[in-house]
């Protein structure tokens, strides 16, 4: 039995078809609106693959390859849209990309062709208005634009564009009131509010600018927004913040847009800032390089780009890449002073000295009063003991940073190694240092100085050196000895990770090892402050490597620098500087920006269960005569100055079986000291050079030598402390630098004061004293040895250890109950029976 079917009536083919496209048109649509273009252009092509001359789909994958920056291929599928229906819709969006294109007249006869099939358009009078502007036919784009409002009052976009004409004459006011208008309609509209950043901008009220570049900038797609947000931050003082939008408009931006940008010298200072904030606290050197390498693609030859990339990649340790940039930077402006000082800085890492100094040289001869070019020539004169011309470059360098108002910032480590003026080198070193922080720009944390809790009073050492290296060598002991009733102990390691035991030793001997290698700045600092210590001591200071910056941030109530830089750091953000008697004389207080943490025997920490190499050196192991008496020296290259080395001559000459014994130098070194020692009339035998060695081979090979004789004014510490330990009496030059007087301060805490001199004359007799009293200089020998037998004075490592604990207790003291620091001297504890 059948029944008739109450389902309706099969469509037709056509009719499926046609509700197919609709379907495949609306879904392209919606992925259109929400700016997901290329999925939207995947429909559409589906589309257009079953309907191939579909108006509709063809407007539309023109309309969305113009968004995509595409608009050659995009005028190819309007024309073919127009070619099926020449509806208005298709026109406006042709006459956009002539627009686009710069192809006024072409875009203008669009526009009127629209406006012909359909008067009452809107969105077609306001582009009419624009080509109009652009043609700067101002009267006619008003009157485009008053069509607009008026058949559209309520489309912000017709008054965005009204205020545009506004603003392209510079009638701001008017403008504003335009963008206004638009933004009442709606407050989202993000071309009004740019439109109003750009006129505070030009008008330089950032502060006004940077409240409509914000909602501006929140469409990605708008780059000059976001080039101009991060201007505005900048201008607000939020370095930080301004990296993003900078970095999304210098990636996406076309050439030209960025070139001319760029092209603006408050545009390429907008980007230092940006790059300047990349590799300050945040470290992100990498990100500043490629933002210099985009710019250099609009501005290939512009000079502080070129510098700058070379700088940057300085950093990163890319010596090659910034030895390359910097030389095309100097191809293009060879007068550029502070690129060839960069140049030749860059050779100094890379320990091409010579290489290094002939670019010193060029700069002098270009600017002769480049301080930073001369300082770094003395002190890479000093490393290869290339010593012509030091005396009359000291003599300048000294006059121009004695001259008020030189803002010209040098490395003050090498001052050090040259100049024994202690009250001197700290009006340097605070001038230095002050630039230097307000080039950084660090503010401390809101909580600096925040008053403490713990029942231990928590100690943070802070080093970029805990790793083979002699600031981990001296230390190795004293984390462990710390007493850990009263103290709980912090070591935050920014440094590499080299795999030497002695790294091992120290990570296992405190409560927390803090491996924080590759972190910024501020994300040190934080972790820092956000672990509560009370007192965080530096042990690296302004070295190689280091990065005394965190400092700045006072993430502990009291901040201390010790060991690794023997000098004021001249700046407010070390609370206090270890020191003693000796080595900070009362009455020197003024010497330092610091307050002086004075412990009673000595500054310096030993290691008094380093291990004793079993292997025994021979003199003939080392080259060195068995009659003869061997005067030694194992310090870096850099601190033997020319006075130094003329008394060893003078020393030699009056010793007939002496010979010197040092350690090798960078290229150059020997060569150089050789030519100075024959030219004093000494045989070259006399003057023995042996290579560097691992620290438990040196150690065996010191002990052959009779008398280390110090250098002057960097005298020697971690060097003076392995010869003393060897065994072999030592010989001090002091002067007023807590520099110049480490060894000294060493031979008193021993008890061998009279191996101290005080001027040249005084430390060549002393020598030549001993070498031909050897009865004495056994003496003296024995003395030693019994010290270090008995543990006594330097070699009491416990000793010291209370000593620095009763310091860090008056410190915490003082800090807790919310006292400003103050110079502390720790009384010397009696023995114990």
């Amino acid at each position: 039995m059948t029944t008739s079917s109450i389902a309706p009536a099969p469509a037709t083919f056509e009719e499926n078809a046609k509700a197919d496209a609709s379907a495949l048109l609306e879904q392209g649509l919606a992925l259109h609106r929400q700016g997901r273009l290329a999925e939207a252009l995947q429909i559409y092509q589906a589309l257009l693959s079953r309907f191939p001359g579909h108006a509709d789909a063809l407007h539309l994958t023109g309309e969305a390859l113009y968004r995509q920056g595409r608009p050659r291929l995009a005028l190819n599928h309007v024309n073919q849209a127009i070619a099926q229906s020449p509806h208005h819709f298709y026109f406006n969006t042709r006459a956009t990309i002539f627009m686009h294109l710069n192809l006024l007249a072409e875009a203008q006869q669009d526009l009127r062709r629209a406006i012909k099939a359909f008067a009452n358009y809107p969105e077609a009078y306001i582009n009419l208005s624009a080509v109009y502007r652009q043609q700067k036919k101002f009267r006619q784009a008003r009157e485009a634009a008053a069509d607009a409002t008026r058949l559209a009052p309520q489309a912000p976009a017709a008054w965005n564009n009204a205020g545009a004409i506004d603003m392209e004459q510079d009638r701001f006011d008017e403008a504003v009131l335009h963008f206004q208008q638009a933004l009442k309609l709606d407050a989202n509209y993000t071309a009004a509010h740019k439109n109003i950043g750009k006129i505070r901008a030009h008008q330089k009220d950032w502060t006004g600018a940077l409240a409509s570049l914000e909602p501006a900038a929140a469409d990605p797609r708008d780059l000059e927004a976001s080039y101009l947000l991060s201007r505005a931050l900048l201008s607000a003082g939020r370095p930080g913040d301004a990296i993003a939008p900078m970095q999304h408009a210098m990636r996406n931006w076309p050439a030209e847009e960025r070139h001319k940008a760029l092209s603006d010298p408050e545009g390429v200072a907008a980007l230092y800032g940006v790059c300047g904030a990349l590799e300050g606290v945040s470290m992100r050197f990498a990100e500043s390089a490629e933002l210099y390498k985009i710019a250099l693609d609009s501005l290939p030859e512009h000079e502080l780009l070129l510098n700058n990339l070379g700088t940057v990649n300085f950093r990163l340790g890319h010596f090659d890449t910034a030895i390359e940039v910097l030389k095309k930077a100097l191809e293009v402006h060879p007068k550029q002073v502070l690129a060839r000082c960069n140049l030749g800085v860059t050779y100094v890492m890379a320990g091409q000295s010579g290489a290094a100094i002939a670019q010193f040289e060029q700069c002098l001869r270009d600017d002769p009063n480049f301080m930073p070019a001369m300082v770094w020539m003395l002190g890479e004169k000093a490393h290869i003991a290339d010593w012509r011309g030091v005396p009359e470059l000291r003599e300048k360098i000294a006059t121009l940073l004695d001259t008020p108002g030189n803002d010209q910032t040098v490395s003050s480590f090498i001052l050090m190694s040259n100049y024994d003026d202690a009250r001197r080198l700290m009006a340097w070193t605070q001038r230095s240092a002050a630039l230097a922080d307000r080039n950084v720009g660090i503010q401390p944390f809101a909580d600096a100085g925040a008053l403490r809790t713990s029942p231990r009073i928590r100690v943070g050492y802070y080093s970029f050196d805990f790793r083979n290296h002699p600031v981990a060598h001296l230390t190795a002991e004293l984390f462990a000895r710390h007493d850990r009733k009263d103290f709980e102990v912090f070591a935050y390691s920014y440094g590499p990770d080299d795999g030497h035991p002695a790294r091992a030793r120290i990570a296992s001997s405190v409560e927390h090892f803090v491996d924080m290698q590759g972190q910024s700045i501020q994300q040190m600092a934080e972790r820092i402050r956000e672990d509560e210590v009370d007192i965080l001591i530096d042990l690296s200071g302004d070295t190689r490597g280091a990065k005394p910056q965190v400092m700045a941030y006072h993430a502990a109530p009291a901040q201390l620098m010790w060991l690794g830089y023997m000098g004021t750091s001249g700046t407010p953000n070390y609370d206090y500087l270890v020191s003693d008697n000796f080595l900070s004389p009362p009455g020197t207080e003024d010497c330092y920006s610091e307050k002086l943490l004075r412990l009673p025997e000595t500054f310096q920490v030993i290691d008094s269960q380093r291990p004793t190499n079993p292997q025994k050196a021979t003199r003939g192991d080392h080259g060195l005569p068995e009659g003869a008496f061997v005067l030694c020296n194992f310090s870096q290259s850099f601190k033997i100055q020319p006075e130094t080395f003329a008394a060893w001559v003078r020393i030699v000459r009056r010793i007939p079986n002496a010979v010197l014994w040092l350690a090798q130098g960078p290229n150059g070194f020997e060569t150089n000291l050789r030519a100075q020692w024959e030219a004093a009339g000494l045989p070259a035998e006399r003057l023995i050079v042996s290579p560097r060695m691992p620290i438990d081979r040196h150690l065996a090979r010191i002990g052959l030598a009779d008398l280390f004789i110090d250098t002057f004014p960097y005298s020697s510490g971690a060097t003076a402390n392995d010869v003393l330990w060897a065994g072999v009496p030592l010989l001090a030059l002091t002067g007023t630098t807590m520099v110049s007087r480490m060894a000294g301060s060493l031979l008193g805490a021993i008890g061998l004061p009279e191996l101290v001199a005080t001027t040249h004359d005084e430390y060549v007799e002393k020598a030549v004293h001993y070498a031909t009293h050897r009865n004495e200089l056994a003496v003296l020998r024995g003395r030693l040895a019994e010290a270090k037998d008995a543990r006594r004075g330097y070699f009491d490592t416990p000793r010291f250890v209370q000593h620095l604990e009763d310091g860090f207790r008056q410190i915490a003291a003082r800090s807790r109950e919310g006292l400003p620091p103050a110079h502390i001297g720790v009384a010397l504890r009696p023995l114990e029976k």
